[in-house]
């Protein structure tokens, strides 16, 4: 697949305080966004997830490193021509209507009265916001506000998007709606990176995602592909009377007069169970493997770095 964007040891470094000490933002990252995917950047507040998009889009200037977006070299004014963004809290003009707000950034990339009026009006039905085009900006709510900051982001047609914690302050209903926008965008043959924190989300919609931890990325990769390892294994048993696993490792969920649920570790011990089950007369009911969860993946690497 074509590449979108290339970062290649990218480094900040912020100096705080009244007397200077140095604070390493990104230490020497590395990734690549392939066109038409959804890349989720991971990671908790303070990990560099910001910093990174404001490097991509010339808002700070990094120390060291070098990043390539759409094929040119950043600062590229032509590739900014071809990217929408949407900041993780957007100031908007809260006197205006959100079809004046379109309106605006319409002909803040150049479009006449007629074409901004017209983008305007589409992107309005796109995001369901019709009803509330001649509503003021300050009587939206939060989920409408991430809808016109999305449909703003879309005016100039991108073919990129970058996105900061676009799920950040909605509600599980709100959630649903921009992740399902997202996907729809994505089908349109957008590419879009996006920052967050909120794991489930970025399980849904991800192809592949990085998790950034202290300004270092600790894992990268295809998240089904992550998911694919299996932790362990519940086993249902049906008996009718106590059970003695001596010496197959497991540990036990719950039981009742009649069923067991067991946890083992292997698929080792799973065949051992059934081959006690010919001998102890018990059935086997159900073996589910247990497989690992991006939030799992994701707290393991906060354990392992903090």
């Amino acid at each position: 697949m074509p590449v979108a964007l290339k970062i290649s040891n990218l480094s900040k470094v912020y100096k705080t305080g009244f007397i200077p000490k140095k604070m390493i933002a990104l230490d020497q990252i590395s990734l690549e966004v392939e066109q038409g995917e959804i890349f989720g950047l991971l990671g908790p507040n303070g990990a560099g997830k910001t910093t990174t998009l404001k490097c991509i889009l010339s808002l700070i200037h990094p120390d060291s490193g070098s990043i390539e977006l759409l094929g040119d070299p950043v600062p590229a004014p032509r590739a900014m021509a071809r990217i929408g963004f949407l900041a993780e809290n957007p100031y908007v003009y809260d006197f205006l209507s959100g079809r004046e707000y379109l309106v605006f950034s319409g002909q803040l990339h150049g479009f006449d009265g007629k074409q901004s009026r017209k983008k305007a009006d589409e992107l309005l039905e796109f995001f369901h916001l019709e009803d509330a085009a001649t509503r003021p900006l300050r009587k939206y709510s939060k989920g409408m506000l991430q809808r016109i900051g999305l449909a703003q982001a879309l005016v100039n047609d991108p073919d990129f998007l970058i996105l900061d914690e676009p799920m950040s302050g909605l509600d599980p209903v709100g959630r649903k709606e921009v992740r399902d926008l997202l996907i729809s965008l994505k089908n349109k043959g957008r590419t879009l990176l996006f920052s967050s924190h909120i794991l489930s989300d970025a399980e849904l919609i991800c192809d592949r995602v990085a998790i950034l931890i202290k300004g270092k990325i600790q894992m990268i990769g295809k998240v089904q592909s992550m998911m694919e390892q299996i932790e362990a294994y519940e086993v249902t048993i049906t008996h009718t009377n106590p059970l003695s696993m001596n010496g197959i490792v497991h540990e036990l969920i719950t039981r009742d007069e009649t069923r067991s649920l067991l946890r083992v570790p292997s698929i080792k011990e799973v065949h051992a169970i059934l081959s006690l089950s010919e001998k102890a007369r018990f059935e086997i009911e159900s073996i589910l493997p247990l497989r690992q969860t991006l939030e799992a993946l994701y707290l393991k690497q906060i354990r392992d770095n903090t």
